[in-house]
């Protein structure tokens, strides 16, 4: 009688369990995680992309930079020939989460074209077929003295 008593406790505790577990993964968010990144410079493979882009017009965004290059002293004192590619990452509310800099250059370079991308405007949103999406830009700097 005991021997029943017992397994029978045992598999309620079981059964307890197991459904506890159940009730815990029913509570996990099923909907996967959208990591995937759309290229600037990658094919668009027959869909219809909008790419990220900043709310300046070309002037304003022109003016921009070239009063951020008068008024930098790590532009100004940098007079080596520097040719850099920065990528950014844009998300889907067009917030840039990600600065990488590739190319000739000191690191003080580098460190100051960032830092002028970050004071620009968000992005205005990117889209795969119609659908917000996020976007690696590519954008060439270069910088000659003579």
């Amino acid at each position: 009688m005991k021997r029943q008593i017992l397994l029978s406790f045992s598999l309620l505790i079981l059964i307890i369990i197991s459904q506890k577990a159940k009730a815990q993964d029913s509570l996990k968010v099923n909907a996967p995680v959208d990591t995937i990144i759309y290229d600037d410079k990658l094919s668009s493979e027959g869909h219809l992309y909008k790419f990220p882009l900043s709310p300046l017009s070309q002037v304003e965004y022109t003016q921009f930079m070239n009063n951020q290059y008068a008024t930098s002293d790590v532009i100004k004192k940098n007079k080596l020939y520097t040719k850099l590619e920065v990528t950014t990452i844009v998300e889907k509310d067009g917030s840039v989460s990600k600065y990488t800099v590739k190319g000739t250059g000191t690191e003080a370079m580098k460190n100051e074209i960032v830092r002028i991308l970050k004071l620009l405007p968000k992005n205005t949103l990117g889209t795969r077929d119609g659908e917000a999406a996020r976007f690696r830009l590519h954008q060439p700097f270069e910088f000659k003295y003579e």
